[in-house]
């Protein structure tokens, strides 16, 4: 019975263990699967499985021998032009078609009309090309990889081509960055024709796709060149761009009278948000041939055409654009001097409107205190109110104990001592009682708290 009993355990056991090692097994081809699919969703739409998607626009005018296509993916989107040439099978109404190239095929299914078109693609890599990349020892051959290779138009001959300008070795890095900056032949023609023409020598690849990179091609550094900027660095060009001065902003400026202007000039004032409309703001506000070292510092300051036109509207006599840009440096704008004209402060100066700014006397403070009975307060006397920390608030709980008649310089006196409410309040518990403010003051003077 007992070896009966230990069989059965053992069967039991063995069963057990199996199906935990065909579970496990299982779950890692599961994850294998899983991870495979996440690999390839990128080219997919958002349902699992579903072909990408396509937009298309036929040129016109100079265009009208090229088809643009925005392919769009799981998360992704690019935009390739094509020569209209590639595709002599575009349907008319609902259709198929498709382009092959060495790294594979794009099968399309939609519509075409009237120069515009949409529906699905799915992309098969051609296995043959990927087992040539791969003797040239591109081994990391994703689908999102090959897609770029085949947008980029490269083949076998792309390489002799690199090969016959200086580039024998292209790593595997080098392959990759080609392909997603969709280096194809005609724009590394133009490089290789700019190189030469220009004089730069010993242009790494890496360089070039790093000039793809930030935007710097042929038209923009000719463009330079034809304006009159010779021996333009690739340096001093990327530099460029990537501050955003090309040559119609430099063009602007020459032309709003501005000849002289160089690139580092040009670089500067586009680094602090000067542009020719900004100009033509500060023109139109009545200042005109501002030079661009002024100009670059009115917009440092925040001073723009509208501003301007606000403050000379609002009152403010001779106002330069020197007093202007003090101004705004002291927070001073037109709702701001208005306020006092409303409460009947005409005529306000540019000084004393800045110097009210300054003390933080406001058309509010004083309101307070005309509320509070007090007629006739001056702009000094609210400045002087103000700076000896006398508000409504210390004068209202005067008021409030019983002092009814106190006038504002009275209370600037009891500030000045330090006399309060507060204190008035603890000298009464301690038995002085019915004083007089000036008693108060003495009192506080004596150092008594």
């Amino acid at each position: 019975m007992k070896k009966i009993l230990l069989s059965s355990l053992s069967i039991i056991a063995l069963l057990i263990g199996s199906g935990c090692t065909s579970y496990a097994q299982k779950a890692k081809d599961d994850d294998t699967k899983k991870a495979k699919d996440e690999k390839n969703d990128w080219l997919y739409s958002r349902q699992k499985g579903e072909p990408g998607t396509w937009k298309a626009y036929v040129g016109t005018n100079s265009h009208g021998n090229e088809i643009y296509f925005e392919f769009s993916g799981f998360g992704w989107n690019d935009g390739r032009t094509f020569p209209k040439s590639d595709f002599p099978n575009l349907p008319n109404g609902e259709g198929n078609f498709s382009l092959t190239r060495a790294a594979g095929t794009v099968n399309f299914s939609g519509r075409f009309e009237n120069g515009k078109g949409m529906g699905t693609y799915k992309f098969v890599a051609d296995e043959n090309f990927k087992a040539y990349l791969s003797q040239l020892g591109y081994h990391d051959l994703k689908e999102e990889l090959l897609l770029n290779v085949f947008f980029t138009n490269i083949d076998k001959s792309y390489f002799d081509y690199l090969k016959e300008n200086g580039y024998a070795t292209v790593t595997e890095e080098q392959f990759k960055d080609l392909a997603y900056q969709d280096m194809n032949r005609g724009v590394l023609k133009e490089y290789f024709d700019l190189f030469k023409k220009e004089g730069y020598t010993n242009v790494s690849l890496d360089r070039m796709v790093e000039l793809r990179e930030h935007g710097v091609d042929a038209d923009f550094i000719e463009s330079f060149r034809d304006a009159g900027f010779k021996s333009m660095s690739l340096e001093r060009a990327q530099e460029l761009r990537d501050h955003g001065v090309d040559i119609e902003y430099v063009n602007g400026f020459k032309k709003a009278g501005y000849g002289d202007i160089s690139l580092e000039k040009a670089q500067e004032l586009r680094d602090h948000g000067v542009d020719l409309d900004y100009i033509n703001e500060i023109k139109n506000a009545g200042y005109s041939g501002v030079s661009l070292d002024r100009v670059q510092e009115l917009r440092d300051h925040g001073v723009d055409g509208d501003y301007i036109k606000e403050i000379k509207n609002s009152g403010l006599k001779d106002v330069t654009l020197e007093k202007i840009q003090e101004l705004r440096d002291h927070g001073v704008d037109a709702e701001f001097v208005n306020s006092f004209a409303e409460l009947g402060f005409k005529d306000v100066s540019v000084e004393k409107a800045q110097e009210l700014r300054d003390h933080g006397v406001s058309t509010e403070f004083i309101r307070g205190f005309i509320k509070l009975g007090f007629k006739g307060i001056t702009l000094d006397q609210a400045e002087e109110l103000r700076d000896h920390g006398v508000d409504v608030e210390f004068v209202k709980s005067l008021q409030d104990e019983g002092y009814k008649d106190i006038t504002l310089d009275k209370a600037e006196e009891l500030r000045d001592h330090g006399v309060s409410v507060s204190f008035i309040r603890k000298m009464k518990q301690k038995g002085f009682n019915n004083l007089t403010l000036n008693e108060y003051m003495k009192l506080r003077d004596s150092g008594w708290d």
